[in-house]
């Protein structure tokens, strides 16, 4: 498993909310790429950028997410926002290893059948969940979609993987829901990255002990609940 440090841009800056809610920032720094670079100079492996406001549908911060890819070297998986191919050709040939797709790819799945076999590996699809429902357009719809059974019908798919969020956790520091984690890794086949709640590295080493790939490290690392030189020398 690898732990992978989590870059939220909203109005240019970095950021860090509870439950996606746009008011709740606990988090705000002004230099995005400079906070990209510290991570990488620190050792992750892999970046995961998300342009929130492009995900709420409120503004864009692209010139922001493009310089953060001309900046670092390691890989970076971006995504907010992404519902149409244009945005998904001019991210990755900005440069981006892997786009992430969410509200388009739960609500129309032909969509995502084409991309992903258009793009293979270079699909990350999330799965941003409050309970067993699946959430949309930045968290702020319920999509009526059930998490479990979108998840075997996305599985024949050359996706690099899924992120699975448990909305009701992110940004709380109030720990996992292990239970859910362990199921969804044994529903799939697919790379699994995990976020929300995650707050030590005790939680850690449970997600590690259930087989998914990677865990998104947001307000944790920002707050000093995990430092994120530790988890790399433990699990990078």
């Amino acid at each position: 498993m690898i732990p992978v440090p989590a870059i939220d841009i909203m109005d240019g800056k970095c950021v860090q909310l509870v439950e996606g809610k746009p008011w709740s920032a606990k988090i705000t720094i002004d230099d995005p790429v400079g906070v990209a670079k510290r991570w990488e100079q620190m050792g992750a492996k892999r970046l995961h950028v998300i342009d929130l406001d492009a995900a709420l549908g409120s503004g864009d911060n692209e010139k922001t997410v493009c310089e953060i890819l001309n900046e670092v070297e390691v890989p970076v998986q971006v995504g907010g926002g992404i519902r149409d191919d244009a945005k998904v050709e001019r991210i990755l040939r900005a440069g981006a290893s892997q786009i992430i797709v969410g509200t388009r790819a739960i609500t129309d799945v032909s969509w995502l059948r084409n991309i992903s076999r258009r793009f293979p590996e270079q699909v990350i699809v999330a799965i941003d969940a409050r309970g067993e429902e699946i959430s949309i357009r930045g968290w702020s719809e319920q999509s009526g979609v059930k998490l479990m059974g979108y998840i075997e019908s996305i599985e024949d798919l050359p996706l690099f993987g899924l992120l699975y969020t448990d909305i009701l956790r992110e940004g709380k520091l109030e720990g996992i829901d292990i239970g859910m984690i362990r199921k969804i890794v044994g529903a799939t086949r697919k790379k699994l990255f995990v976020a929300g709640g995650i707050s030590s590295l005790e939680d850690l080493e449970s997600i590690n002990a259930t087989g998914a790939y990677g865990a998104i490290l947001g307000m944790a690392i920002y707050k000093g609940k995990i430092n994120m030189k530790d988890a790399l020398e433990r699990f990078g």
